[in-house]
């Protein structure tokens, strides 16, 4: 780094870059972030940088968001791009001013509200409706643009779609009253599972599996009878759904999610982001309040933390390695609506 004016020494001096953790308040919440510090040479004491304070900024940002779901603007880029479109259109096509959409994926912190909506423009449904509502504030060109990948988008769903009798052949259950649920074997519902908790930051393999199974027995616990059913099995990193190596090879094959090489403060790994936005509409009202309780509750935990609730669920302990867990230990499920 060139030299710096220290105002400790009262004049320009050499520095070096040393690394410490810091709390900063984000909308009054505090985040602990690294930060990189330039340290005079001859002092010792922390001077001004301005390159390391906007660095400072984007990782407090980057870390609030991470803590509360939220969009980072490589996904809000992502997602604007899935549609053809520049930021400022984009902006106009959601309805909000022109350069909201750039001043949010150039790192100013987004609110829930907006982050709402940039998520539901993912799902061609909601962007036809958008069309309609705002396509008057795209130039003809623009239009054509999103009409285009709309049906882009509609065929490339289409030619992945399978039937839930050719995934049931799939995914063979032993016929064990104490392990089988009411609910049939359901496709579509598992798949849109996976892409409603791939929506979510950071979402590794392993954690993945463990939404799925809290998804599935909380619904049993309240309602007799599970989203997916899915049969669920006793393994070292805790409940996992059976052949989920399978259904995960699937998801990725299709195109559905894809993996993603990512890195934090103190981890990497592959994460599963989805493609597209799940389709809602094959869940009932109650399906859909279990999903986002247990996004809520579980969303924004490590996924280590995720597996050691999950190794103290009754469900897991009075069960053995390897074993199927049955269905009937949701009774005894830590989690509630």
């Amino acid at each position: 780094m060139s030299a710096t004016f220290c105002p400790t020494c009262m004049k320009d001096v050499e520095v070096t870059t040393k690394a410490r953790r810091e709390k900063l308040l984000v909308r009054g919440e505090e985040v602990e972030v690294p930060v990189s510090v330039a340290v005079c040479t001859t002092c010792g004491e922390a001077v001004w940088s301005d390159e390391f304070e906007d660095e400072t900024l984007a990782r407090a940002f980057a870390e609030y968001r991470r803590i509360h779901g939220l969009l980072q603007p490589a996904e809000m880029a992502r997602i604007r791009r899935r549609w053809g479109l520049g930021q400022r259109a984009f902006a106009l096509l959601l309805g909000w001013g022109e350069i909201t959409l750039h001043r949010y994926e150039s790192g100013s912190l987004q609110d829930a509200a907006h982050d709402a909506q940039l998520r539901m423009a993912e799902c061609p449904e909601n962007v036809r409706l958008l069309l309609q509502a705002n396509g008057d504030r795209l130039t003809a060109r623009q239009r054509a643009v999103v009409e285009r990948r709309l049906d882009e988008v509609r065929a490339e769903e289409d030619s992945h779609e399978c039937d839930d009798e050719d995934y049931e052949r799939l995914l063979v259950r032993e016929s064990t009253a104490a392990y089988e649920s009411d609910a049939p074997l359901s496709l579509r519902k598992t798949m849109e599972m996976i892409l409603f908790f791939c929506q979510l930051p950071n979402m590794f393999v392993t954690k993945l599996a463990k939404l799925m199974f809290y998804a599935d027995f909380l619904h049993q616990k309240e309602h007799t009878t599970p989203i997916t059913g899915l049969a669920y099995s006793h393994l070292p990193r805790g409940p996992v759904p059976e052949h989920y190596e399978r259904i995960r090879a699937d998801v990725i094959e299709s195109a559905l999610v894809e993996v993603e090489e990512r890195c934090g403060d103190d981890w990497s790994g592959e994460v599963l982001v989805a493609n597209r936005a799940p389709r809602l509409d094959v869940f009932s009202e109650d399906e859909l309040r279990v999903l986002a309780c247990v996004a809520d509750r579980l969303g924004s935990m490590t996924s280590k933390a995720v597996c050691d609730l999950s190794h103290a669920e009754k469900a897991y302990t009075s069960t053995s390695m390897g074993r199927r867990i049955p269905y009937d230990a949701a009774r005894d499920l830590s989690l509630d609506l």
